[in-house]
């Protein structure tokens, strides 16, 4: 599990660091099992601290990610706002080295008595939890009640007693010694290195299990004669942790995030992509960030995902099948030249003969090729029949070739919506998809569909570093509105070059932005585009009024003249830097 006693120790850390003695100026709860405690620091800094007891995303950290909070709080954010509001951030803790981090947070009660809080944050899986109890660890309300029926060993509910969840049988690495470690290297000595510390010590992942018996040069050996190599990378692992010193880093696999530690990460060599964060909590939010939205897309954007891979096959079936009318097609102007050759040589063709033998003076050096022949038929009748299927054949390959290209169009489309469906970040971009989808005819048996009312788009609002504003469309509903609506013709158009991408536009107000501004947007339509993973991305740009729609085209689709070219690399943090519409 990523989110293992380590993480939780810098977590805890960073907390104490940034947040002890901020208030508590209001409690939201984005999901029902997700609370936000939006803090303001003793330096008036406006602070989320979010915890989550979701099965797949359980985790506790200093966010910056927001998200839109239903219209009506449920009873459980009511509570906790009575209890919690204006409530000060006294301290956090991280009991037995476990993946539990408590708070404690002083507040008043209905007559102005101070009186002090708790609140439990257990990182357990699907067996997480976030618990408020009072001074004497009484449970006032907790995200996850715990019955008899769920749990006979512990049970979580309103007024019983918090108890600790049941302890690991194995040692707290801060309170190991060398004695200690020495006597479970003996317990354990034909075990395996990479699952000694797994299993001897709370608080190790198996990432942080591998990596350490990597760094003691013992990968794949067993932990007896590697004794002393391993107590010097534990106790190194240890002392880190009790100062604090983390180096938060993500490991990704191409594009898909795979891991996350608070310590560098060597095992795999060069073999994956290793980012690294200032903090946790930013190495926290944008893992998490990532494989939600994964997580987000598969599950809420599935009905979409199915239209799409449905649509590309059909599509990719049509182009085979106009394929192979066109390779039919290539004795066209066989037919034509026998026709030609039969008429010319009229004279020579013999009543009855199956064939007829002339000179090809189409080719240079003019071949002798034998022409069947319909023997019922005169030669002029036979003739005309190969006239005949000449004409036919040039008829089809005339209607295929339109064919292929509005085949080529219908998949350049479909990967468009593909591509937004990937950078969706909201329900309601789904929805937006699941309209457009719907008009376009490739949802025309979605349910319901019919009866839901649109929303406006909302486009991604970003501010360069010379104050010019940045407009990003999330779909192709928003593209066509943001540049053929709500744009000035005077306005910058942006857009990855002959790939599916995001309308980016930049509000001129009448000014010449600077070199620094356009390189900024350019940045920005590569990076919102399906080459965001890319390098010198090539973006062409130009005027508003340079930017047609043809009539009948698709969603999305427009075409421009006298444009300029910028080749930039996408870059992500830009992009969450310029962005203000969050």
């Amino acid at each position: 599990m990523s989110f293992d006693g380590f993480t939780v120790a810098a977590v805890t850390a960073q907390i104490n660091c940034e947040l002890k003695n901020s208030r508590v100026e209001r409690v939201n709860a984005p999901t029902a099992d997700e609370i936000v405690l939006n803090l303001r620091t003793e330096d008036r800094r406006s602070v989320k601290l979010c915890l989550s007891a979701s099965s797949n995303i359980p985790k506790v950290n200093i966010t910056s990610v927001v998200k839109d909070n239903p219209m009506q709080a449920s009873a459980l954010c009511m509570h906790l706002r009575k209890h919690l509001n204006s409530a000060k951030l006294l301290s956090a803790e991280q009991p037995g080295f476990e993946r539990v981090i408590k708070l404690t947070m002083q507040t008043t009660d209905e007559l102005g008595f101070p009186r002090t809080e708790y609140i439990y944050c257990e990182i357990m899986g699907k067996y997480s939890n976030v618990i408020l109890t009072d001074e004497n660890d009484r449970i006032i309300n907790c995200v996850k009640p715990v019955d008899i029926t769920t749990s006979s060993k512990r049970q979580v509910l309103p007024g019983m007693k918090y108890e600790a969840p049941p302890p690991q049988d194995k040692l707290i690495p801060t309170d190991t010694d060398a004695e200690a470690f020495a006597a479970l290297c003996e317990k354990y000595g034909e075990l395996e290195a990479d699952g000694f510390f797994i299993k001897s010590f709370r608080g190790f992942s198996p990432l942080l299990s591998r990596e350490a018996a990597y760094e003691a040069n013992a990968a794949g050996k067993p932990v007896r004669g590697h004794g002393a190599a391993l107590y010097a990378v534990f106790r190194n692992m240890i002392n880190r942790c009790l100062s604090s010193d983390f180096a938060p880093c993500i490991i990704y696999d191409g594009k898909k995030p795979l891991d996350f530690s608070v310590f560098e990460i060597k095992q795999y060599g060069g073999g994956a992509n290793i980012v690294k964060f200032d903090s946790i909590s930013e190495c926290i939010d944008r893992f998490y960030s990532e494989r939600e939205n994964s997580e987000r897309i598969k599950q809420r954007g599935g009905d979409i995902l199915r239209i799409i891979n449905t649509a590309e096959a059909h599509v990719k079936k049509k182009q085979q099948n106009i394929e192979d009318d066109l390779k039919r097609c290539d004795d066209m102007e066989k037919f034509r030249i026998y026709g030609d050759l039969i008429t010319a040589n009229l004279y020579r063709a013999e009543k009855g003969a199956p064939s007829i033998s002339v000179e090809n003076y189409y080719d240079e050096n003019c071949p002798t090729v034998d022409i069947p022949l319909d023997p019922r038929l005169s030669a002029s009748v036979n003739a005309q029949k190969y006239y005949k299927k000449y004409n036919k054949l040039k008829t089809a390959k005339t209607e295929a070739t339109k064919r292929a290209e509005q085949a080529k169009a219908e998949l350049s489309y479909i990967k468009t919506v593909a591509d937004a469906l990937s950078r969706s970040e909201t329900e309601e971009d789904l929805e937006q998809i699941r309209a457009e989808l719907y008009e376009t005819g490739y949802a025309s048996r979605m349910k319901d569909e019919k009866k839901k009312k649109p929303s406006k788009p909302r486009p991604m609002r970003f501010i360069t570093d010379g104050g010019y504003t940045v407009l990003v469309g999330k779909n192709n509903t928003q593209n066509d509105r943001l540049t053929l609506k709500d744009s000035s013709r005077f306005d910058w158009f942006f857009h990855v070059k002959d790939a599916p991408g995001s309308h980016v536009i930049m509000v001129s107000d009448d000014k010449e932005p600077s070199v620094g501004d356009f390189t900024q947007a350019a940045t920005l339509a590569a990076y919102y585009s399906s080459k965001r993973d890319g390098q010198n991305v090539e973006v062409d740009y130009t005027l508003v009024k340079n930017v047609k729609k043809p009539a009948g085209s698709a969603p999305g689709y427009v075409i421009y003249h006298q444009n300029y070219s910028a080749v930039v690399t996408p870059d992500g943090e830009l992009a969450k830097r310029l962005r203000c519409d969050k």
